[in-house]
């Protein structure tokens, strides 16, 4: 049976933005780090990802997993957070990815079990979060993937469309899969927000938001690389088990490098990962390295990931191992419940 939101859940038109507040990171993952190179066409992208942002009057912007500002000779930028407690927000597997190259500007950002003015009779909730904004010099596209989106405790049916908006009349006003667009002058944009949060009281939370754009002149030369990014989550057990991956060759570097981010809901696992191997042909790949579980060091981590195309739900699989020399051993793989996992070679 299809739900739908009750009467006082009703739409109306989206108010203004506004400032921010407090925080405690409970457990962070490294912040992005540009990969730019030098390049002689006069192509430019530009892009940014965010994982949650948080605006408070008097306060000012919060911003976790961000990639800062992608350069406009293009590159690779990312930032992952394992989990964040706000006062306005709470969020696991936060992962955000911003890249230029090969005329094509692509952004996305994919978060975990979101809670949105949490312990309030009006919270938003959501299991998984994830947006996507492409920019080329033929246009721009954008969308939204939400896995189990409630407000006020009622299911919100996500229609998939742009800009739909839900209101609690004289408390919130919620935009699903915002998206803005422009284009002019040789450069086409666009920014896409999962969701945009804004109360009453003036405050504005935006969870997984991805801006591309690019201004077209002279093809550039195509760039080597090799890497994957990938951000959802598999069913294990009948639990949720999410991820947030970069991994393998990053445009300029001549080393594998990356980080991965794993929480199994079921086995009470919280996973931190440093890549420090990559291979693989087709669209699969395999990378591991050191990892940390539930904060203790000495384990190791596998992950055999593989792109099958658009959309990444249902298609897409993700394999992950963990071991440590005492004999401990996990494993878990399917095919992804939500999310997508990207091949960029």
């Amino acid at each position: 049976m299809r739900n739908t939101v009750p009467k006082r859940l009703t739409p109306q038109i989206r108010k203004t933005s506004i400032p921010a507040l407090s925080i405690i990171i409970l457990l962070t993952l490294s912040l992005g780090v540009a990969h730019a190179w030098t390049t002689t066409t006069s192509t430019s992208f530009s892009g940014r990802a965010i994982g949650v942002s948080v605006t408070a009057p008097l306060v000012g912007t919060l911003t976790l997993a961000d990639t800062g500002p992608l350069p406009s000779q293009g590159g690779e930028l990312d930032a992952t957070v394992l989990t964040v407690s706000t006062a306005y927000a709470q969020a696991d597997v936060l992962l955000s990815v911003t890249t230029g190259f090969d005329q094509t500007a692509r952004s996305e950002a994919a978060v975990a079990d979101v809670t949105l003015l949490p312990g309030t009779s009006n919270q938003v909730t959501a299991d998984f979060v994830r947006s996507q904004a492409v920019a080329t010099c033929s246009g721009v596209s954008g969308s939204s993937d939400l896995v189990n989106l409630q407000v006020s405790g009622q299911t919100i049916t996500v229609s998939g469309q742009p800009n739909q908006q839900v209101s609690v009349p004289g408390v919130l006003t919620l935009v699903i899969n915002e998206q803005i667009v422009s284009s002019g002058g040789g450069t086409n944009s666009i920014t896409v927000n999962a969701l945009d949060l804004t109360t009453i009281g003036g405050i504005r939370v935006i969870v997984s938001s991805a801006h591309s754009d690019i201004t077209c002149v002279t093809p550039p030369p195509p760039v080597q690389k090799n890497f994957m990014t990938g951000g959802g989550f598999i069913v294990v057990n009948g639990y949720h088990a999410n991820f947030g991956f970069v991994a393998g060759f990053k445009p300029g570097r001549a080393t594998p490098s990356g980080q991965l981010t794993y929480l199994d809901h079921g086995a009470g696992i919280k996973v931190k990962g440093t890549v420090t191997s990559y291979s693989g042909s087709g669209n699969t790949r395999t990378f591991g390295g050191p990892a940390e579980i539930n904060g203790a060091p000495g384990y190791t981590f596998s992950v055999t990931a593989t792109d099958n195309g658009e959309p990444g739900r249902g298609s897409d699989y993700f394999s992950i191992t963990l071991s440590n020399p005492s004999g401990f051993h996990y494993h878990a793989e399917n095919y992804l419940g939500g999310g997508n996992i990207k091949l960029h070679a």
